[in-house]
C-alpha cells in the first residue's frame, strides 16, 4: 500500500461541508451501493416488517406467508402515504396505509381500495408498491434503492464469507436495544477515524490494552480487515480486566477464533464485528454535510448462560467507551474541516485504510478529487463533466 499514499491524496474539506456534495453523494453512492438494512432474525413471523429510510428514500422490508422477504418503498400509490407507520412491527396479512385504507399484499400487489367505484380507470396490477432490489447475505438483508443491476452482495463481499461462516451468523437472534442517534459531523470522517488503528494506542487505551499488542489493519481481497486477539496481559480498565478473566471458549469457533475481535469494512457506509460471544454492525447514514445519522445493532446466538450475559455486557462497556472516544475524535476533524489549515496528505502507513476509502468515493464522484469546491450551484455539472471526460 505504500504507492497507494505517495499516489494518493485525501479528500479536501470542502468535501466534508459541502451541501452541494451531500446531494451527490446520495445520487452516485448510497442510491446505488447495496446498503445494510437487517437481519432476517428480526424477520421471523408472517407480517414481521422493518423500515428503514436513507435520506429522502423510505423502504419496508417485510416476510410473506411464503416466507420470503420483500423490500418495497415506503410510499402508498395513491398518495404517497408511508404503508408501515412504525420502525418494526407485525401488519399481519397486508399492508394497509393509514391515510385512506389502501391495502396490499405483503408481496407488494394491490389487494383492496375503499370505495373503488371512485376509480372507475384504476388497475390494480398497475399499483403495485414499488419493489427495492434486495440480497440476503449470511443473515444480513441488503438493499438496493436503484437496481443493483446485476450486482451481489455475494460477489462484492463474497471474499470474507470464510472468515464469519463459523460465527453462526444466520441463525443468530437479535440481542441487546438498538442504538440510533443523530450527530453533528460528516459521514465521511465517522470513517475516516474507523479506517486507521495508528490512533488507537492514545485514543483508545481500553481498547489498547484489550489487544492492542496484536492489533492489526488488513484487506482480504479489496475488504478492509481489522483484528485484534484479547491478551492475557494486566488491565488498568475494570470492563476490560474482567472480560479477558470471564471470556469462556465457545465450542463452535475455532482455536484462533476464541479470543479474537474480527471487525470488517463494507463499502461506502457499515462495519459487521464478531467477538467471541456476539457479533453486530454500525453504519453512518447521512442527514446532511455536517449531520449523520450512526445506527448499531447486535446479534447472539441462542441460548444463554451467566458467563455469556456477562462477557456481552463487559464488551458492551468496552464498546461504548471507544464509541465516545471516537465521536470526540470526529467533531474535532469536522471542526478543523472549517479551518484555513485543514493538513492533507501527511499520512502513516497505519492509515492506509483512509486513502482507499477516500480513493473509492473519488472514482464514483470525481468532483471530490478536486482540492477546492466548483462555484456554488454547478458542482454537479462540473461532476458530470469529470464523468464524461473519464469513460
Amino acid at each position: 500500500m505504500l504507492e497507494t499514499r505517495r499516489n494518493g491524496r485525501m479528500l479536501a474539506p470542502w468535501t466534508y461541508t459541502s451541501e452541494e456534495l451531500c446531494e451527490l453523494e446520495m445520487v452516485y453512492i448510497f442510491r446505488h451501493q447495496w446498503i445494510l438494512a437487517g437481519h432476517i432474525s428480526e424477520l421471523t413471523q408472517t407480517g414481521d416488517y422493518l423500515t428503514f429510510n436513507l435520506a429522502k428514500e423510505r423502504a419496508v422490508l417485510v416476510r410473506d406467508e411464503s416466507g420470503e422477504i420483500h423490500a418495497f418503498h415506503n410510499v402508498c400509490r395513491h398518495r404517497g402515504s408511508r404503508v408501515a407507520p412504525d420502525r418494526q412491527g407485525n401488519c399481519g396479512h397486508v399492508l394497509r396505509c393509514p391515510f385512506h385504507g389502501w391495502t396490499y399484499q405483503l408481496n407488494g400487489t394491490l389487494k383492496s381500495v375503499p370505495r373503488p367505484q371512485g376509480f372507475p380507470d384504476l388497475i390494480k396490477d398497475h399499483n403495485a408498491l414499488v419493489p427495492i432490489d434486495l440480497e440476503i447475505w449470511n443473515g444480513f438483508i441488503f438493499i438496493c434503492f436503484e437496481g443493483a443491476q446485476g450486482r451481489s452482495v455475494a460477489n462484492q463481499f463474497g471474499v470474507i464469507s470464510g472468515k464469519i461462516t463459523p460465527y453462526q451468523l444466520e441463525e443468530m437472534v437479535p440481542w441487546g436495544a438498538e442504538y440510533d442517534e443523530v450527530v453533528d459531523y460528516n459521514w465521511k470522517f465517522f470513517h475516516d477515524v474507523d479506517n486507521e488503528g495508528y490512533h488507537v494506542p492514545v485514543a483508545h487505551p481500553a481498547l489498547h490494552e484489550l489487544y492492542g499488542r496484536d492489533y492489526c489493519d488488513s484487506y482480504l481481497g479489496n475488504i478492509p480487515m481489522t483484528t485484534g486477539v484479547v491478551d492475557d496481559y494486566p488491565a488498568s480498565s475494570w470492563s476490560v480486566a474482567r472480560y479477558k478473566s470471564l471470556l469462556p471458549r465457545q465450542a463452535h469457533l475455532p482455536e484462533e477464533n476464541q479470543r479474537l475481535w474480527l471487525y470488517f469494512g463494507l463499502f461506502p457506509n457499515t462495519v459487521i464485528y464478531f467477538y467471541p460471544e456476539k457479533a453486530g454492525f454500525y453504519m453512518s447514514l447521512p442527514q446532511g454535510a455536517a449531520t449523520t445519522r450512526v445506527i448499531s445493532r447486535e446479534y447472539r446466538l441462542p441460548g444463554e448462560n451467566r458467563e455469556l450475559a456477562a462477557v456481552r455486557y463487559l464488551s458492551g462497556r468496552i464498546d461504548q467507551m471507544t464509541g465516545r472516544e471516537d465521536h470526540d475524535l470526529v467533531r474535532r476533524l469536522q471542526e478543523a474541516a472549517h479551518t484555513s489549515v485543514f493538513p492533507m496528505n501527511n499520512l502513516s502507513d497505519l492509515e492506509d485504510g483512509v486513502l482507499q476509502f477516500h480513493q473509492q468515493l473519488k472514482a464514483l464522484i470525481p468532483v471530490m478529487s478536486l482540492d477546492a469546491s466548483p462555484a456554488p450551484g454547478t458542482l454537479a455539472d462540473v461532476n458530470t463533466t469529470l464523468l464524461n471526460s473519464s469513460t
